[in-house]
């Protein structure tokens, strides 16, 4: 359970997320039979990227964000979690919107084809909007469970971190203490500063 909790399959969770986003946004969402009229519109395609911008974007974000998971302190994997959870509900909102409503969606696409602003016909709905929300529920799926388990992850060691120098032991005997010494002054610190 806690290998399925590290920050490395929540990462992956994210880019699972992402990559469905985007593969949905290159898709067909809305197709548009335009009524018949004088003039005759063949059928109209609207992809996801036209439908829905915003899921496009969203997923850039939780792409870059579940990378830098990988290597984020303590405050950063919070945040991250905070963009990944909006980007989800974005996502999952713009799924929906197609699904509830896909003639307001489509009506700039539709207006730009026929050049009315409001024009009837038969508008079909696929099924890549429902892989949006998918994808927008696995981004809100990693978010909560950063925001749950980050904390029992280990931070990241810096190479500034003195750490190992304040459990250096005194050198006992004279030609070790010079030779301590010289690794104190290798590691920045000054020898003279301790008591002797």
């Amino acid at each position: 359970m806690k290998k399925l909790t590290s920050a490395r399959y929540l990462a992956m969770v994210g880019v699972l997320g992402a990559l469905l986003g985007f593969w949905s946004a290159t898709r067909t969402w809305i197709t548009v039979d335009v009524a018949a009229s004088s003039v005759q519109i063949p059928q109209i395609v609207i992809d996801g990227a036209k439908a829905a911008g915003s899921v496009t974007a969203v997923c850039v974000v939780v792409l870059a964000g579940s990378l830098a998971l990988l290597i984020a302190g303590k405050v950063a994997r919070y945040i991250i979690a905070a963009l990944s959870l909006l980007a989800g509900v974005a996502a999952i909102a713009a799924g929906a919107g197609a699904l509830g409503d896909p003639q307001a969606v489509a009506a700039t696409a539709v207006a730009e084809a026929t050049g009315l602003a409001q024009n009837a016909g038969d508008y079909t709905v696929t099924a890549w909007p429902v892989m949006a929300i998918i994808a927008g529920a696995l981004m809100a799926l990693q978010a909560v469970l950063v925001f749950v388990f980050a904390r029992q992850w280990p931070t990241k060691a810096s190479k500034y971190d003195r750490q190992a120098a304040k459990y250096a032991t005194a050198a006992k005997d004279p030609s070790s203490r010079s030779i301590a010494n010289w690794e104190q002054l290798s590691a920045g610190e000054d020898p003279t500063s301790e008591a002797k």
